[in-house]
């Protein structure tokens, strides 16, 4: 699918942006809920009730394994809630219980789930987080298929195939990821200059070429800005042209460049005082 630019030109539509860390925390409570339903389904039928196969106790201890399943779907309830912006009291208030109550019984595990999204142990190309302790199915590989880390856009699209496969939600293409909110562009210009950020403070020797890439990947994102803008017809930040300018410059610097010591900045600076002087007119 292509979009036409104000030109007349066909400009290739850009892939969609990653979920937002909102979006990553309802994709996990609606899987949760998913694990819920098809174990609750294995015992609704009575067939096997006579079975040899089922051993005094089963009931009992597959209704244990559902308490067990239904306490993590609060769990990732209570996540979700607080991504939502859902205050402690507002989610004691809903239980039943106090405040304090429920800050002791959910805070350790929303902790768990926002330390690898706030301190990662590494980042993908585009400032995504990447971590082990990032939950199977929420653990974004861009680009390539990485079964063993899970995949958001995997978990999401089987979600969708499986409500597809029940009448109520038959009729709906995407029943789950229509509804999941992603980044908007300017919060990825954002993450891709954080990372470009920790890239440089974090490795003993500079690789200039990553960092080029970093900045390459903000001016690509500028300028889809710029088109989204004159598409929507909303405005542009007051600085924008100097950023755009900027990130491009910054990149065209560090590729031109031996080693660190070597990058000319000045080029950078000057090109982005250009751009300033030129928005003044």
């Amino acid at each position: 699918m292509t979009e036409t630019s104000p030109t007349g030109d066909l400009t290739p539509e850009p892939p969609p942006h990653p979920y937002t860390e909102q979006a990553l925390a309802r994709l996990m409570l609606s899987d949760a809920y998913r694990e819920v339903a098809e174990t609750a389904l294995k015992r609704i039928g009575t067939a096997d009730d006579s079975s040899s196969t089922v051993a005094p106790g089963d009931f009992v201890r597959e209704a244990a394994e559902l308490v067990r399943l239904a306490e993590d779907v609060q769990r990732r309830a209570a996540i979700y809630e607080r991504e939502r912006r859902t205050s402690w009291e507002e989610i004691g208030e809903a239980l039943g219980i106090t405040r304090q109550s429920a800050h002791t019984k959910f805070a350790e595990h929303v902790k768990a789930w926002r330390e690898p999204l706030e301190n990662p142990e590494r980042l993908h190309s585009d400032g995504t987080p990447d971590d082990r302790r990032i939950p199977y199915g929420a653990r974004y590989a861009p680009g390539s298929a990485a079964p063993a880390n899970g995949s958001a856009e995997k978990t999401a699209g089987l979600l969708d195939e499986w409500l597809r496969r029940h009448a109520d939600w038959a009729d709906q293409e995407h029943p789950v990821s229509g509804g999941l909110p992603r980044r908007t562009t300017i919060e990825m210009v954002v993450r891709v200059v954080n990372a470009a950020t920790r890239l440089r403070r974090e490795q003993l020797v500079p690789d200039l070429q990553a960092e080029a890439d970093l900045w390459d990947l903000s001016a690509d994102l500028h300028e889809q800005m710029l088109r989204e803008s004159e598409r929507d017809e909303t405005p542009l930040l007051a600085d924008f042209h100097q950023s755009l300018v900027g990130s491009r410059a910054r990149a065209k610097a560090l590729r031109e460049a031996r080693d660190y010591a070597s990058v000319d900045w000045n080029k950078a600076i000057n090109a982005q005082q250009a751009a300033q002087n030129g928005d003044e007119r």
